[in-house]
């Protein structure tokens, strides 16, 4: 082969590694971003005073294929519960619900749960929760889980509620919790941000020579975030539609919009950056054919 074929196979290997390392690199910054926006959401005031102000008795969840509210799944539970214990007073069941557990009590339990397990789940130490992957313990060993160990109708109110949130989350997101709770850490965060960069820096050691590349790749990095931030939106909305009392959608539709900020900055940063790249593209060429001209 001669030198310029060489030297095209070349150059085609190095945008197509760059375009390789381009996509790895918005991969990254995405999943730093996402993780990121959500832990500051989860710890943010905003996210605690949506869950003290929502109304228990009209978000609704879904227990098999019917629609049910909060009170009422406690209470169904904690029936199940009392008949359980003492099935000689299960005739009584229900009024001994209704006195137990009033509204207000189910209200409060619940609230608190959700705060509890939604800061157990961010703010948790993610070296044990890997330790407990790594030697096959179950989460019972930090959370109880098991209502039949409750020794009162509050506390098995309480446990029903975690262990379902718990088997939940793990359903919807497809892993144990434990590995939910390392996926959602700052360990991952940071390991994410650290990965981009790093992508970043082989982009422009590639690119050295043709320097003006990276800030096309980079526009490019980052339009792709915008577009995945958006389409995971659309998607979120589609998914949900019809389902807007649910509790997934009342809670995690702020998470989602809180996301748009995100999306539009990676938009103008892309827009700015293949922007820079074709002026300057224009730029050089422009001048080039002035020295051209003038050397005629």
């Amino acid at each position: 082969m001669n030198k310029k074929t060489v030297s095209t196979i070349f150059n085609v290997l190095k945008i197509i590694i760059s375009i390789i390392i381009c996509i790895c690199a918005a991969v990254s910054m995405l999943g730093a971003t996402l993780i990121n926006v959500g832990r500051n959401y989860i710890n943010s005031d905003d996210f605690k005073n949506q869950v003290q102000t929502t109304d228990l008795s009209t978000v609704k969840f879904m227990v098999g294929s019917k629609k049910t509210t909060v009170n009422e799944y406690v209470k169904d539970s904690a029936t199940d519960y009392i008949e359980s214990k003492n099935k000689y007073f299960f005739t009584f069941a229900n009024k001994a619900v209704d006195q137990i557990l009033s509204s207000d009590f189910v209200n409060n339990v619940v609230k608190d749960e959700a705060l509890y397990l939604a800061d157990f789940f961010i703010n948790s130490d993610s070296k044990a929760a890997q330790n407990r992957l790594d030697n096959n313990e179950s989460i019972d060993t930090v959370l109880e889980l098991k209502p039949a160990n409750a020794k009162s109708i509050e506390e098995a109110a309480r446990i029903f509620i975690r262990s379902f949130v718990i088997t939940s989350i793990e359903k919807t997101a497809r892993m144990p919790a434990d590995k939910f709770i390392v996926f959602l850490s700052q360990v991952t965060v940071t390991k994410l941000v650290v990965l981009s960069v790093v992508l970043l820096i082989s982009l422009i050691a590639i690119n050295y020579k043709s320097i003006l590349n990276v800030f096309l790749y980079s526009g490019i990095a980052s339009t792709i975030c915008f577009i995945v931030i958006t389409s995971f939106q659309s998607k979120f909305d589609k998914i949900n539609a019809g389902a807007e009392d649910l509790v997934g959608y009342v809670f995690l539709k702020p998470l989602a919009d809180s996301y748009t900020t995100n999306a539009r900055i990676a938009l103008a940063a892309g827009l700015i950056l293949i922007a820079v790249f074709i002026a300057c593209l224009y730029i050089f060429g422009k001048n080039k054919q002035e020295t051209t001209e003038k050397a005629e």
